[in-house]
């Protein structure tokens, strides 16, 4: 019996997330689990939009500024450690926010199970395309998975030295359908013996602007450039997580390629870009159910409390 409940809630940035989840959580007395790829950097404060301390209090937050920009923190890392709180709390609702929807779909359906095939098989199958031509190869691989190389162009040398790499180290008798057939299957029963649902903020883009614009002055008027020159002076600058919106622009303004007056357009225009790529990802989802960020905030509110996204 399904006794607990997981709620997704996801869409472009600026919509509202954090707080509607908070909403959620306090109606249903859930946990939030954040699955915004900056927030998890406890350097990271104001560019990130990071709760504010009200809002951390008001209801427990996972995965908050828990690790450093010195470190390697991945999708895979995220998934894993929202899993052990997932499953390691059975009885707890618990809400994940964010707009990362690479990582949230980590956490949904996992990761495909494949690693990088070694240096010496790369160079070996790169130098037989070269000997023997793409299409030879491409023939090779419909033999060893035909139902591989039918969603191959014959021309992507890219995606059949990866299929061939892969399947190099499958045993004979596995093939990449078969192997995604089965990780699918698994996936599906991840949060079995939970009441899972997917809560979508939607804004178009002419009303996600200002909003947008006032986010980005006030992180400038919060002290966003001296929190960027600080990490620069710690020999942070060059980390990832810097490249991220908001913190790539003023490293540009600190470098100097970036004027006093374009800095926030810039931040701005970076913003709306994010939000686009958000809503093209998003827009993948089939269970997701979409709801008015401005005008339908009530009923994303009541889908989510009472377990019906419909």
């Amino acid at each position: 019996m399904k006794t607990s409940k997981l709620i997704f809630v996801v869409g472009p940035t600026a919509s509202g997330k954090t707080a509607l989840a908070i909403e959620i959580s306090e109606r249903i007395n859930a946990e939030i689990i954040s699955a915004d790829s900056v927030q998890f950097y406890h350097e990271l404060k104001i560019g990130s939009a990071r709760p504010s301390e009200s809002e951390l209090a008001r209801v427990k937050h996972h995965l908050v500024g828990h690790v450093s920009v010195a470190d390697d923190y991945t999708a895979g890392d995220f998934a894993r450690e929202a899993l052990d709180l997932i499953h390691g709390q059975s009885e707890k609702n618990f809400v994940v926010v964010g707009g990362s929807g690479f990582y949230i779909q980590a956490l949904e359906k996992g990761m495909f199970p494949i690693d990088r095939a070694s240096a010496e098989i790369q160079k070996t199958l790169e130098e037989r395309v070269d000997q023997i031509g793409l299409e030879a190869v491409y023939r090779e691989l419909q033999i060893r998975d035909p139902e591989a190389a039918k969603k191959i162009a014959v021309q992507d040398r890219y995606r059949i030295v990866r299929a061939l790499e892969i399947l190099q180290g499958l045993p004979s008798d596995q093939t990449l359908s078969r192997m995604r057939d089965e990780f699918e299957n698994q996936a599906k029963l991840r949060f079995a013996n939970r009441d899972v649902s997917f809560i979508g903020l939607k804004i178009e883009r002419e009303r996600l602007l200002p909003r947008v614009q006032t986010r980005a002055e006030q992180m400038i008027k919060m002290g966003l450039v001296d929190e960027v020159r600080d990490l620069v002076r710690r020999g942070f600058g060059d980390r990832p997580a810097l490249q991220s919106v908001g913190y790539k622009e003023v490293l540009q303004y600190l470098a100097g390629t970036v004027s006093d007056v374009d800095l926030i357009p810039l931040m701005v225009q970076g913003t709306l870009r994010l939000a686009k790529k958000q809503r093209t990802w998003f827009s993948r989802s089939p269970e997701t159910k979409w709801f008015d960020a401005e005008h339908a905030r009530h009923r994303a509110l009541a889908a989510a409390v009472s377990g019906s996204s419909g």
